[in-house]
């Protein structure tokens, strides 16, 4: 960020060197910043109304970790200079430090719109549009209310994938199975049907999402994603999944009510595999950095091949979102039981979950950590022939990688990895998978 700063102040028109900032002067390492606000700092009187000298230094308070700061003075520099390429970076990035991503991306839109701006410098603009692009929806609340009377915003995305899948049947880790039966212990094989079964796959997913700010501060939002995975060589392991939700937010003195309904469905294999319908609802308050958030949730779930399976699972979560400068974190937690509507094997099921997801600017392009840790135990036995009907418990987690780097307006390239593990007493559920993709992803806004 600092070199694209020092090349946009010489790139900039620049007044007489009188003030430091006025002559496009690179920034020194972080070391000497401290001492560099000092002595700018004592020039304020003498220099404050130079706009070279007002960018200069928000970029040293920006480097600093002083987004407030730094803003104002960026600020006037663009006042008093508009045309400032520099200033308007480097107030984009401050804005977003301070969690006002929706204007650090029109500014920065706006940049690159310019008809002016070198060529070389278009895919380090394009990577901080993304990276400020990935934090705008922390606080897309806030962002909608910016626009209210604007109608729907609408958002669009496609993403093409190719790679390699370890377990695309996501079958068990063994290719036995014991059994406890009368006399001692039984071992059976499994058929190969239900050995783990690896093999090249395609990916293809599609989403919208629509917004209206309403009147008051409220908003409407509603989301929509589907998913399919073709394999040449394992073909009865594709599968096809949607879901839709709709949400209403209502403004409280600090921060929102939240309020939605969502449906799932799964196709595998050619045949309908699972069924859902979520209600949801909770609080979040809104803070300077973070967003803690409060719910409770109920979902409806249905396995049509095995309606013995269907139960209904009934929760509250917990979590906090928070931005560090670019960098969002997010941590949740959530724990209920999933009531069991027949003579399910285990019967009810209490579940917990925790994930961590984070998301920043790494390179010129920008990098995103989804892990998740989860546990099932059943109330009861699981059945009679697998360790003497003991009570199963589950215990899995799961790691996404994902690496974009953007090559031009809404076009990124993609590479994630998948790694999932499952460990349970009863060995029949130990799974463990791992999934390598290489792919692009085109997105749209208006």
């Amino acid at each position: 960020m600092r070199l694209i700063f020092a090349f946009l102040l010489l790139w900039s028109a620049t007044a007489p060197a009188a003030c430091p900032g006025d002559a496009g002067e690179l920034l020194p390492p972080r070391a000497e910043l401290p001492a560099l606000e000092k002595r700018l700092a004592g020039l304020a009187a003498e220099c404050g109304g130079q706009p070279g000298y007002l960018a200069y230094r928000g970029a040293v308070l920006n480097a600093l970790g002083q987004p407030d700061a730094a803003a104002a003075l960026l600020e006037q520099a663009l006042l008093i200079d508009p045309a400032r390429a520099g200033a308007q970076i480097d107030y984009a990035e401050s804005l977003a430090a301070l969690g006002d991503s929706t204007a650090a991306a029109a500014l920065l839109r706006d940049l690159l719109a310019r008809t002016d701006v070198p060529a070389e410098l278009r895919p380090r603009l394009e990577q901080r549009l993304n990276a400020v692009e990935a934090l705008r929806r922390f606080d897309a609340l806030a962002g909608l209310r910016a626009l209210a009377g604007t109608g729907w915003r609408r958002e669009f995305s496609v993403t093409l994938r190719a790679g390699y899948d370890s377990n695309l049947n996501s079958a068990p880790s063994r290719d036995a199975l014991t059994l406890t039966v009368p006399g001692g212990d039984a071992v059976l094989l499994l058929a190969d049907r239900f050995r783990a079964r690896s093999g090249s796959a395609a990916l293809a997913d599609a989403s919208a999402y629509f917004a209206r700010p309403l009147e008051g501060g409220a908003a409407l939002q509603f989301y929509g994603e589907a998913r399919a995975r073709a394999s040449a060589s394992v073909p009865d392991t594709n599968y096809q999944q949607g879901q839709a939700v709709g949400a209403y937010s209502h403004p409280l003195t600090t921060g929102d009510a939240l309020f939605s309904v969502g449906a799932t469905g799964l196709r595998y294999g050619g045949q309908d595999l699972y069924h859902a319908v979520r209600l949801a609802a909770g609080r979040d308050w809104r803070e300077p950095r973070c967003r803690p958030r409060l719910g409770i949730e109920s979902e409806w779930r249905r396995y049509p091949p095995a309606p013995e399976l269907d139960g209904r699972f009934l929760g509250a979560s917990a979590g906090v979102a928070c931005l560090f400068g670019l960098n969002r974190l997010t941590v949740a937690v959530r724990g209920g039981e999933d009531s069991a509507e027949s003579d399910r094997p285990g019967g009810d099921q209490r579940q917990g979950d925790l994930r961590v997801a984070w998301i920043g600017a790494l390179g010129d392009g920008s990098l995103s950590a989804d892990l998740l840790l989860s546990r099932q135990q059943d109330a009861s036995g699981f059945s009679p022939l697998l360790e003497n009907n003991a009570t199963r418990r589950l215990d899995r987690i799961s790691l996404r990688l994902e690496y974009a780097y953007p090559v031009a307006p809404g076009w990124s390239l993609l590479a994630s990895f998948d790694s999932t593990d499952q460990r349970s007493n009863l060995p029949l559920f130990d799974i463990s998978s791992r999934a390598f993709y290489l792919g692009a992803r085109w997105q749209s806004q208006r």
